[in-house]
């Protein structure tokens, strides 16, 4: 056994706080025919990809439970004990090259991972550059792991130089995935963005992201004190993963996903503009469609239509009280009417946007409150338009029925 579980059974007994454990992860002696034949001799077979067999990579029910075992890596050894350390030599960092041998219910650590996680370390296994060439989305996973845990990057991480290019050997789904778990588990994700963007990989996976930590302003200061959209989106991000702690984590994610795009708009702001950046609402729509259509299972359906209602919407539903009538029609009708829109979390993004400022981290929680009151009260006045009657009055007529139903609604949205 290995990763997470291996290296929390060695904190365990040696008395350290240990990680939280993400998954079951096995490795063992045999090739993936052998396996294979095994794990159907037993009943226990499931399917898996080919690029994961690729891997030396199968999967396994076990107790109703999925699970996936892959082949030693390296050259082996002659004993099982060399196998298994020569397996360990060849993961990616220290403090996830520990093994916990089953049949001996013993540790095995060649390479001192457990004193870097006490020390508080991510220390490659070896040379970085060989352990990137092999998997080269272990580049995005050091400092992805550094700013989950709160760790020092080994300096040989840092200084490696690889080429961007190598980058393009990297799935796209697997970029995502790093994205989507710097989202949900580092506390701080913008700060792993902005090392990204300085290490001069960001521009290279994610350009409309790039844009973000380029050096623009936010705003003119009275609106933005904290100056540099950088910043901005850094503290909007920690805002987010603050106040959205306590949500499931697909909407955790859903959440994160569109206060990390709520302003991609900004980098399309022409220099003459500057610091202001008119139409930046509406600009962004297209950059999210082009961001999360490069890195498939970042965002489903929803999460896109919220991060573009976000994005074209996240500064003029902060005064609705200043909307005519017609305005606030048309919004009910284009994204509040429908009942799988998420109020909930549009809201706690757009306080994401205003608690992302210096100094007014407790607006963000009022901004929220009342944006999603607001919400609610036009919805409650709309759905009390008879759209049924109207119809009825109108018949065949479906321009006229439209007419008078957004007239009533603006109607409707006035009195209250």
């Amino acid at each position: 056994m290995v990763g997470s579980t291996a290296l929390a059974e060695a904190c365990r007994r040696a008395s350290l706080t240990a990680p939280a454990v993400a998954d079951l992860d096995l490795a063992w002696g045999l090739g993936v025919d052998d396996g294979d034949a095994l794990l159907r001799r037993h009943g226990v077979w499931q399917q898996t990809t080919d690029a994961n067999r690729d891997r030396g990579t199968l999967a396994l029910s076990v107790g109703g439970r999925r699970v996936e075992i892959t082949t030693f890596r390296g050259a082996g050894g002659a004993t099982a004990r060399e196998r298994i350390e020569a397996d360990l030599r060849e993961r990616d960092m220290t403090v996830g090259a520990i093994a916990w041998w089953l049949a001996e219910d013993e540790l095995l650590d060649p390479l001192d991972g457990l004193r870097d996680w006490r020390e508080g370390k991510v220390v490659p296994c070896g040379d970085p550059l060989e352990r990137v060439r092999e998997h080269p989305v272990r580049w995005l996973r050091y400092y992805r792991r550094a700013h989950q845990w709160g760790f020092d990057l080994d300096r040989s991480i840092r200084r490696m130089k690889p080429g961007l290019e190598i980058l393009d050997l990297i799935p796209p789904e697997a970029v995502a995935a790093e994205f989507r778990q710097a989202l949900l588990l580092c506390s701080s994700p913008g700060r792993w963005f902005m090392e990204l963007h300085e290490a001069g990989l960001l521009e290279h996976v994610a350009p409309e992201l790039a844009l973000q930590f380029d050096g623009r302003p936010a705003g003119p200061i009275r609106h933005h004190p904290e100056v540099s959209q950088a910043l901005h989106l850094v503290l909007s991000l920690e805002w987010i993963t603050k106040h959205g702690a306590h949500l499931p984590e697909p909407d955790r994610l859903t959440v994160g996903v569109a206060v990390l795009c709520h302003d991609l708009g900004k980098g399309t702001t022409l220099e003459s503009k500057l610091p202001s950046h008119p139409g930046h609402e509406a600009a962004g729509a297209p950059l999210i469609q082009d961001l999360l259509r490069r890195l498939p299972g970042l965002a489903d359906s929803t999460t896109r239509r919220l991060a573009e209602a976000v994005s074209r919407l996240h500064l003029i539903v902060r005064r609705f009280d200043e909307l005519r009538p017609g305005t606030l029609a048309d919004l009910y009708e284009r994204y509040f009417r429908h009942r799988d829109f998420r109020v909930d979390l549009f809201a706690l993004a757009i306080g994401a946007d205003t608690g992302g400022r210096l100094g007014r981290e407790e607006d963000g929680d009022l901004d929220a409150k009342r944006v999603a009151a607001d919400i609610h009260s036009l919805r409650e006045r709309c759905d009390k338009v008879d759209a049924a009657a109207l119809r009825a009055q109108f018949g065949d007529d479906t321009d006229g029925f439209r007419a008078a139903l957004h007239q009533q609604r603006a109607k409707a949205a006035r009195e209250g």
